[in-house]
């Protein structure tokens, strides 16, 4: 058994939690430097063990507990005006593509269309118009969903 072997076993075996073996006594006996770390080990243990701890003060544990809700509130507050800010530059982002997805020429086209000739209303506008409402369609979901995540945050939000 080497010195490194046995190294990691000097505190558990000084604080009793484990008993040395034969192969690793006799490491003990013949190596002075692991003995003697052995020995400064036990010695401490038995000066842990005399001492005892101070006394907790009265109001210690309400201080504590205090200070950790409080901490706690200050992080919830940051991640609320986070998430606030997210919320905001995702429905600025969702409004601007909706306004760039806006075709106003294709709603001319189609409103022209429609004075010249009423037959061929119905085939102009949904030519021109059906390649975008999907588009609209999924903004408007978008926007839904940003809208009800804000509620869901906020509803979560306990004072």
């Amino acid at each position: 058994m080497t010195c490194k072997d046995v190294g990691d076993l000097i505190e558990p075996i000084a604080a009793n939690d484990l008993e040395a073996t034969a192969e690793i006594r006799a490491h003990f006996e013949s190596c002075p430097t692991c003995a003697a770390a052995l020995a400064t080990a036990r010695r401490l243990e038995a000066a842990l063990a005399t001492d005892r701890p101070p006394a907790v003060p009265e109001k210690f544990v309400a201080l504590v507990l205090q200070r950790v809700r409080r901490e706690r509130w200050h992080l919830e507050q940051n991640v609320d005006r986070l998430f606030n800010v997210a919320i905001v530059v995702a429905m600025m982002i969702v409004a601007a593509g909706a306004l760039a997805l806006m075709n106003l020429s294709g709603v001319v086209a189609a409103g022209s269309g429609a004075w010249t000739a009423m037959s061929k209303m119905s085939t102009l506008l949904a030519e021109q118009m059906a390649p975008v409402v999907d588009t609209y369609i999924a903004a408007a979901g978008l926007l839904l969903t940003v809208l009800g995540m804000w509620w869901w945050a906020e509803r979560r939000v306990s004072f």
